[in-house]
């Protein structure tokens, strides 16, 4: 059961306290739910996974490549403070995890949340499988609790969008960076991102 929790928003890493630009989206008038799916398949599926696998094998590259890829300060800072969460809970002795401790790699969370993976042997297409689906409900999450969408439509989007293996790096979603640097800016605001 443990390998559930990883991936859960209860998991003490802070997700609950980002929403991806879902909230600047909403607040914008732009539709939510086409929103998620967008940065999902264009973001999450094309670039976080991406990285995630190479982390099994070469997490320093996966981690520069993935931390570059972040445009704004708020996706950047999002990505790494859940990462380093990750890091500080001790939860295995990792060689990776010893250099974002000292500042020689930033820590994103896809590839920090790959080599736990690792480590704790769970199989790299459960792993994936999870990083997407906790990606995926940290999004869905905040738009139901921004009022955006309820619960049933929440569930329903999660069912609809399945994990996707892609293979070549090439996350690409302009409306999340614009929405995400417009975010910066934003008082009051109920999400970090």
């Amino acid at each position: 059961m443990f390998k559930f929790q990883l991936f859960d928003s209860a998991f003490p890493i802070g997700s609950f306290n980002y929403s991806s630009a879902v909230e600047e989206a909403y607040a914008r008038g732009i539709n939510v739910i086409e929103f998620i799916k967008a940065v999902y398949k264009n973001v999450i599926i094309r670039g976080d996974l991406v990285m995630a696998k190479l982390a099994f094998t070469n997490p320093e590259q996966a981690d520069k490549i993935l931390y570059a890829s972040k445009v704004t300060k708020e996706l950047r800072e999002m990505s790494v403070n859940m990462g380093r969460s990750i890091v500080y809970l001790n939860l295995c002795e990792e060689k990776f995890f010893e250099k974002v401790k000292k500042g020689e790699s930033p820590g994103t969370y896809p590839v920090v949340m790959a080599r736990l993976c690792k480590c704790l042997k769970i199989d790299e297409k459960d792993c994936l499988e999870g990083i997407a689906y906790s990606e995926l409900s940290q999004m869905v999450f905040s738009a139901i609790r921004l009022g955006a969408i309820d619960f049933i439509q929440g569930q329903k989007l999660m069912l609809e969008l399945s994990y996707e293996e892609e293979s070549e790096f090439a996350p690409f979603n302009p409306l999340q960076d614009i929405l995400s640097k417009l975010h910066e800016n934003r008082e009051p605001k109920v999400f970090m991102s």
